[in-house]
């Protein structure tokens, strides 16, 4: 009996704690659910929180290209617009030294924007910036010819015919370096020189002296952009670099030229008769704000983008350029003429279109 009273103890005790266990099971179960939708919560938390960030950086990227490649086409519009009024409006045959102030200016600010932390670039050094001196008067060239241009002729066919350096430098890319060239790049330049000539052929304020320039200004900027890829390929510079070595190794040279021409008795006799004056300095020193506004806008567009999206921009960017250039210095443009010009920036298109393709092969 007293065996059977311990046995039916025990079994119980067993029962109990067999009880006990499958309630400290299920505690330990209903804890173990609770974290796992806890983690759930928060891991989906977390997910949204990442997409939203990811959302929020996406559209800021978006912003910041677009309103770099506003900031581009507006730069380089007011850019053509303001040396054509300085080219074509003041009645001072002084280009050269108009470029000197304009240049001086523009090596100010770069200097300016490298100590402020703007922009990085090494110091001078005398060794690079001998190797750079081909490439800079190459510049100087399609500086001073371009300028000279805009004193002939409209801004519309300046436009147009600044695409034809397209042509140049993709022959030459293709006699130099052996860089193959599309048919739809040749198609291109055909219809480009097409509207050119034809466009050229019902300008009724037909200069000479002013296509001669214009077509100066194709060659020496092709003989700039071909020679720029053989310099950097023996010396290392950022974009900033080029763009001090350019601004300052320009002023020496632009002096030079200046002097030659005779340009500081223009100058002199021109502040006699009242013709320069502070108007004459602050629309030079904006021009030359312009050029470094123009740079750090290119500069932004290209890496807040592409190189592919940069170069249809600019593209694109004639079109405002052309319009407000007739507008602004009321150009005499017959119904032909603006066919003309459509037909040529319409090559010009396809020339981007044609690059675009191709850097998607790449």
């Amino acid at each position: 009996k007293h065996q059977k009273r311990s046995f039916s103890k025990l079994f119980r005790q067993g029962i109990k704690m067999d009880s006990l266990k499958k309630h400290q099971k299920r505690i330990i179960e209903t804890a173990v659910e609770k974290l796992e939708e806890g983690t759930k919560s928060l891991l989906e938390e977390d997910n949204a929180d990442v997409l939203s960030t990811e959302k929020i950086v996406s559209k800021t990227k978006a912003v910041a290209a677009l309103i770099s490649c506003i900031m581009y086409v507006s730069f380089s519009t007011m850019m053509i617009l303001t040396n054509k009024w300085l080219a074509s409006t003041l009645n001072i045959n002084a280009h050269i030294s108009l470029l000197f102030m304009q240049n001086l200016v523009a090596t100010v600010l770069v200097s300016l924007c490298k100590i402020l932390g703007i922009v990085s670039y090494p110091a001078f050094d005398l060794r690079v910036a001998v190797k750079w001196l081909p490439v800079d008067i190459c510049f100087v060239c399609m500086l001073s010819s371009s300028f000279v241009a805009m004193r002939y002729l409209s801004v519309p066919m300046i436009t147009v015919f600044k695409q034809l350096a397209n042509l140049i430098t993709v022959s030459g890319e293709f006699y130099l370096f052996g860089k193959s060239v599309t048919i739809g790049i040749m198609i291109s330049f055909l219809v480009m020189i097409i509207g050119a000539i034809l466009a050229a052929a019902n300008d009724l304020s037909f200069s000479f002296s002013g296509y001669v320039w214009q077509i100066a200004n194709c060659l020496s900027t092709s003989a700039y952009v071909l020679y720029l890829k053989h310099a950097t390929q023996s010396v290392e510079v950022n974009k900033w670099a080029m763009v001090f070595y350019n601004n300052l190794l320009s002023l020496p040279l632009l002096f030079f030229i200046a002097f030659f021409h005779n340009e500081t008795q223009v100058l002199n006799e021109a502040y006699r008769r009242g013709a320069i004056g502070y108007r004459f300095f602050a629309i030079n020193a904006i021009a030359g704000t312009l050029g470094m506004l123009l740079n750090l806008a290119s500069v932004w567009c290209v890496s807040a983008t592409s190189a592919t999206t940069y170069a249809v921009v600019g593209a694109f960017n004639k079109i405002p350029s052309t319009v407000f250039g007739f507008l602004i210095f009321h150009t005499i443009i017959t119904r032909n003429m603006a066919i003309y010009i459509c037909i040529s920036l319409a090559g010009g298109f396809m020339y981007s279109y044609e690059k675009f393709q191709q850097s998607k092969l790449k």
